[in-house]
């Protein structure tokens, strides 16, 4: 099995951490995967789509989504004041030490809205915590706001598997050699690809490889690969202060002029104008 593609880092104790997303604009994320089990809240808003494995979802305010390990999954996004969501990411380590057999034999099932009347308090406790979760990250470092914040995470978890754990085997309908492509492509997107050398790599014509690749996420591997750079370029722009040349090598892109070119044609602003516009909301 290959490494996981997006490694994610935990507090050393708590289990889930928590990611509230900046009022940015544009937000996109390129299908991906990882091991934690990811949850995402619509707390305002309707702010664009989500793809998990081969469905498409129009998220609206209010929505949860449980988005189980190993599944490939994307956002197609515009964040700002009227427009919302919250992430939760669950340690899968701490999952599988501490309730090893729900990790074996069970996952979770909660998309959008509960199916079941007799759920609705559940999630409504669910939601309920989300938020408590998300506000409480903001307050201060002590350990009596740290243990609160522990008690929170583990009472989310009970709920969840209490009330949206199913007996039932996870169905990936995207094949593991596109997964490993993903992966593969978040390995080495800072370095020069030749596509054709990686479809060879896979046993694959490279008219095989990207008919396959665009039959299950809708885009050819150029396209990916070249989003998935716009997106780590990004990333930069949003953590870093480095040069904007600097930005377009470490990300991947042969010059400045292809940079700008791709950026502007995802985000609709140059990377100059987004890190402005970054800078105004900060």
């Amino acid at each position: 099995m290959a490494t996981p593609m997006e490694i994610l880092e935990f507090d050393y104790v708590n289990p889930v951490k928590c990611i509230y997303h900046r009022p940015i604009g544009k937000k996109y994320v390129v299908p991906h995967w990882h091991e934690a089990i990811e949850i995402t809240y619509v707390a305002k808003g309707n702010p664009g789509t989500m793809f998990i494995e081969d469905q498409t979802y129009q998220l609206e305010q209010g929505d949860v989504y449980v988005i189980n390990s190993r599944l490939i999954h994307g956002f197609d996004t515009q964040i700002t004041k009227s427009q919302k969501i919250v992430t939760l990411l669950i340690n899968y380590d701490w999952l599988r030490h501490c309730l090893p057999k729900t990790v074996r034999n069970k996952s979770f099932a909660l998309i959008k809205q509960p199916k079941k009347d007799s759920q609705m308090a559940a999630f409504r406790e669910l939601v309920g915590l989300i938020n408590n979760i998300k506000d409480y990250q903001c307050l201060d470092t002590s350990e009596d706001n740290h243990l609160h914040q522990l008690s929170m995470s583990v009472e989310l978890i009970s709920v969840l598997v209490k009330n949206f754990a199913v007996d039932q085997e996870l169905q990936h309908q995207i094949p593991p050699i596109i997964a490993q492509v993903i992966d593969d492509f978040h390995q080495q997107y800072q370095n020069e690809i030749q596509l054709s050398d990686m479809a060879k790599n896979y046993n694959y014509s490279y008219a095989y490889f990207s008919k396959l690749f665009k039959r299950y996420l809708g885009i050819s591997p150029k396209k990916y690969l070249t989003l998935l750079r716009v997106q780590k370029a990004a990333e930069m722009i949003e953590t870093s202060d480095d040069k904007l040349s600097e930005v377009a090598l470490q990300t991947g892109f042969p010059d400045e002029k292809s940079f700008y070119a791709a950026f502007k044609a995802r985000y609709r602003q140059t990377p100059l104008e987004y890190r402005k516009k970054l800078q105004s909301i900060t």
